[in-house]
């Protein structure tokens, strides 16, 4: 009977075997992205925007009209003076050949432009209305001249208008360019001709 006891106690406190773990498995290293080399088809990576240094003004833009001394300012505004005169007659004598001869090229290309010439032949025909009316006649029957070239815009604008300019003051916008006023009833300045000196020569730019 001692001897089952002690069979039955030994069997329940047999030690069980531990349970081996399994080996730790490593991590994986951390691989640090590397960027990709650009191929053919790859955009190369936009630069960082650059710092834009402001630019140097223009000379016009810096040009100091106390610069000008006042025997060049009077001497320019006689120069001026004259030169208006001289447009004046032959505005008035209707030669277009020789008023061309005071436009600067980029000018004469202005106003051979068909825009140029469609905005004035808008304006003149507002004004002619205008005219009719003030006369009495019915403005919706006013005539439209269209203006095609820069003749027809010297023959319709600049000869009614133009050929009898009084010049009363000018202005230096840079060494070689003025602009030429004349005031009106009210004292206000209004411009005659943008001109600069070109070759020698002082010709209407605007």
């Amino acid at each position: 009977m001692l001897a089952s006891i002690f069979l039955i106690l030994s069997c329940a406190t047999k030690p069980q075997p531990a349970e081996t773990s399994s080996p730790a498995v490593p991590a994986p290293p951390v691989v640090t992205a590397q960027p990709a080399e650009p191929t053919e088809n790859t955009p190369p990576p936009e630069p960082p925007p650059q710092v834009v240094e402001p630019t140097a003004p223009s000379n016009e833009a810096v040009f100091d009209p106390a610069s000008i001394t006042e025997e060049k300012f009077a001497t320019t505004k006689a120069d001026v003076q004259t030169l208006i005169e001289d447009l004046n007659k032959l505005i008035k004598a209707r030669n277009y050949n020789a008023w061309r001869t005071y436009l600067a090229d980029s000018y004469f290309e202005e106003i051979s432009s068909k825009a140029f010439l469609d905005e004035r032949t808008d304006d003149l025909y507002k004004r002619d209305q205008i005219v009719d009316s003030n006369l009495g006649k019915d403005p919706r029957r006013t005539q439209k001249k269209i203006l095609r070239t820069p003749k027809d815009y010297f023959d319709n604008v600049v000869v009614p208008s133009r050929s009898n300019d009084r010049m009363d003051d000018i202005d230096f916008v840079s060494e070689n360019r003025v602009k030429a006023y004349t005031m009106d009833n009210h004292g206000h300045r209004l411009v005659l001709y943008d001109l600069e000196l070109i070759n020698g020569k002082w010709m209407i730019i605007n």
